[in-house]
């Protein structure tokens, strides 16, 4: 069972400041009962030396890239892992099933999604911090393909290096999108410096819209419900995924 934070699927559907009737609760509670049942997490990670070269230079995997974010979350790295990880094509099936039978459960599992694939995935960074403390290493935060100036076309470096389709069963569709939609791939550096800044200060300004899209990411919610639902539209506020219009305070991709 993966640890869900409910207060960050209501966050996702756009729960901010009231909170969910008790009839929606419930019925959040029983989509992530079946949520529960129909994932299949996997997650695949390989650790290579990484050289970092101002301003904009990094060079790991054999991949020279070009990208000033991922240079400043991975200057003074002596390695990074490339890392990626979903829950499944479960919970797609059940997106789907939801738009034919119900929008409002299809809304609740994107957002849900969401929320099950990141808390996997910290879950499973957690554990290679454990292990990287043991050797004297502390981790930097994920920083996936599409945030910041970071190109979306490292995904097929990442499908070609991690062969994830063979391990966790991710595959690209022409877009550079990720089938399952709720998946994640990201580089996490390795550095025996102290933390001298928070996390936020090794990440972009704010999210590049092209990392995100109605399938892959909960903050995409569908932009109707049913008449009798009560679940907000958030299509409006969120559809240029501009950080300075979010409210979290505790969010690792703005600086708060």
């Amino acid at each position: 069972m993966i640890d869900m934070r409910l207060r960050e699927v209501y966050r996702y559907l756009g729960y901010r400041k009231i909170t969910p009737t008790p009839e929606i609760d419930a019925r959040i509670q029983q989509c992530i009962v079946r949520m529960q049942a129909a994932a299949t997490p996997r997650a695949i990670s390989r650790r290579f030396p990484v050289r970092t070269e101002a301003p904009d230079r990094v060079e790991i995997a054999g991949l020279t890239i070009r990208s000033r974010d991922l240079y400043r979350n991975l200057s003074g790295c002596d390695d990074a892992y490339m890392f990626a990880a979903t829950i499944g094509v479960g919970i797609d099936l059940l997106i789907k099933r939801g738009e034919v039978a119900s929008m409002t459960d299809s809304i609740i599992y994107q957002a849900a999604g969401a929320e099950m694939i990141e808390s996997y995935a910290d879950r499973e960074v957690a554990k290679l911090r454990a292990q990287e403390a043991e050797r004297g290493y502390q981790l930097r935060p994920r920083y996936s393909p599409g945030y910041g100036d970071l190109p979306l076309a490292l995904q097929t470096d990442f499908a070609r290096i991690l062969d994830m389709q063979k391990w966790c069963g991710i595959t690209l569709t022409d877009a550079l999108l990720m089938v399952p939609s709720k998946s994640i791939t990201a580089f996490i550096g390795c550095t025996r410096q102290p933390k001298t800044a928070p996390d936020a200060a090794y990440l972009a300004q704010e999210v590049n819209p092209l990392k995100l899209s109605a399938d892959s990411t909960a903050s995409s919610c569908a932009t109707s419900v049913e008449a009798n639902a009560s679940v907000p539209n958030t299509s409006t506020a969120r559809s240029t995924h501009d950080c300075r219009q979010c409210t979290k305070t505790d969010c690792l991709y703005r600086d708060c």
